[in-house]
């Protein structure tokens, strides 16, 4: 199996995300969920859009109900951007260099601090406490 590192790796077993059970080499259902949570270890463009593994069809649409009923939130997909940047730079980032790395402007890494810190209105203009 190819590791995506441009060698062969060995089978890992996968886990159904909702019932945890060892699910059997090829029979893994995958599917998309939205999830303001997740910022895509490497790629950007998938921030936001995390993969889901289910050992049965059900299972995976059970998974994609309970992510649909929670809300994205804008501000948590910028922390997780934010995170993925300061993990690679272990050294810390200014401002500048922050904005650079994630793509997000300075306006917006304050609204990700002041999510974080429970303290004013989310971008789709609802409460923290209403998020």
């Amino acid at each position: 199996m190819d590791d995506g590192l441009g060698g062969e790796g060995p089978v890992l077993p996968s886990f159904c995300d909702l019932c945890r059970a060892s699910i059997a080499p090829g029979q893994a259902v995958n599917g998309q969920v939205k999830d303001s949570s997740f910022a895509h270890p490497v790629d950007p463009q998938q921030d936001g859009i995390r993969i889901v593994t289910a050992c049965c069809a059900d299972h995976l649409a059970e998974l994609q109900r309970q992510y649909g009923e929670r809300p994205f939130v804008t501000e948590e997909l910028w922390v997780a951007m934010i995170d993925r940047a300061m993990q690679q730079h272990r050294m810390g980032l200014s401002n500048d260099q922050l904005v650079r790395e994630t793509g997000l402007s300075l306006l917006q890494l304050e609204a990700a601090a002041r999510w974080c810190l429970g303290v004013g209105a989310s971008a789709d203009g609802r409460g923290v406490e209403e998020a």
